[in-house]
């Protein structure tokens, strides 16, 4: 399969009316259109599964109403990266928008033909897959974005806690369902860490997918507790679901170790390394890792999922 053919695209309009042909003109082309036609629906279709692009009417207020929905989207703390295509009309073509100030990645301009629309979709992903610094499978900002937000924060002086986080017993899971299976567990990881710093109520929170199973989230330092608690507490509630009647009830697995000896393993966790900056001498993104992997290395060693904040002056 193609990464076009897996590209999720999604179509935002005023009415499902206006939505369906667009998303059958995606689907057509080899893409996932998937419609959303009110506020609510949008940012929460987003962060249940996030595409790879959307497509969204210039004018369209937000959900609240103080503004462009456009502008609520770019400004996301967590999936603000994902190209945007505006639809104009040739009105508002003609009154020359002032491009500086919109918070998109292209437009076309009605009416259009469904043809156009996906040359625009094909070179929006073309241009963001050199340009954007995405993991594939998350749609989460990857090392790139994730070393220039925490050096950012660092430059301007904002205490903030940053959080590393992977999965245990994660390879034997692989090993013994396969990688399509893992992978929706990675998916799952990913949708339980945004979900619960999207219910922070905070600007501040941030998320990224270093890769594999190893997830980094920033917030300020105090709610870093409640989103540790929050994550470990959802994941547990969660990871059975994805083993089979017989494991689950023994919770446990037969795989293989990093040796490849037959092993028995317990039910995956989720082990959390936290830097508190607010309280710790750091003054460079090194201070952070060196110190975030002392206390992940004590983190891994407890069972089952947990997290452990190091304040060390």
């Amino acid at each position: 399969m193609t990464t076009e053919a897996k590209s999720r695209i999604l179509v935002v309009e005023h009415s499902e009316e206006a939505c369906l042909p667009l998303v059958a003109a995606l689907d057509d082309a080899g893409f996932r259109g998937v419609a959303a036609y009110t506020g609510t629906a949008i940012l929460s279709t987003i962060y249940a599964d996030p595409p790879q692009c959307v497509i969204v009417p210039y004018n369209l207020p937000s959900a609240s109403g103080s503004g462009l929905l456009v502008d609520q989207l770019k400004n996301d703390n967590v999936y603000g990266h994902l190209p945007v295509i505006l639809t104009i009309s040739s009105q508002e073509a003609a009154n020359e928008i002032d491009w500086s100030g919109v918070p998109a990645d292209d437009y076309v301009v009605s009416p259009f033909t469904h043809a156009e629309l996906i040359s625009r979709v094909r070179l929006c992903l073309a241009r963001t897959s050199r340009d954007v610094n995405a993991n594939p499978l998350t749609g989460l900002p990857g090392n790139i974005s994730i070393l220039r937000e925490a050096e950012r924060r660092l430059s301007a002086g904002q205490p903030f806690a940053m959080a590393y986080a992977d999965l245990d017993h994660f390879k034997p899971y692989n090993d013994k369902y396969g990688f399509a299976r893992g992978d929706e567990v990675l998916r799952m990881t990913a949708r339980i860490i945004v979900n619960a710093l999207s219910m922070m109520s905070s600007a501040d929170t941030y998320v990224g997918h270093v890769g594999g199973d190893d997830f980094i989230f920033i917030t300020p330092p105090t709610l870093i507790t409640r989103a540790c608690e929050d994550i470990t507490r959802n994941f547990d509630l969660i990871v059975p679901n994805f083993y089979d009647d017989l494991d689950r009830e023994k919770s446990c697995i037969h795989s293989y170790d990093r040796q490849g000896n037959p092993a028995v393993f317990s039910m995956m966790g989720l082990s959390i390394a936290v830097v508190d900056t607010h309280v710790s001498a750091i003054v460079h993104l090194a201070d952070i890792s060196a110190r975030a992997a002392g206390v992940k290395k004590v983190a891994k060693s407890i069972s089952g999922s947990n997290y452990i904040v190091d304040r060390r002056k």
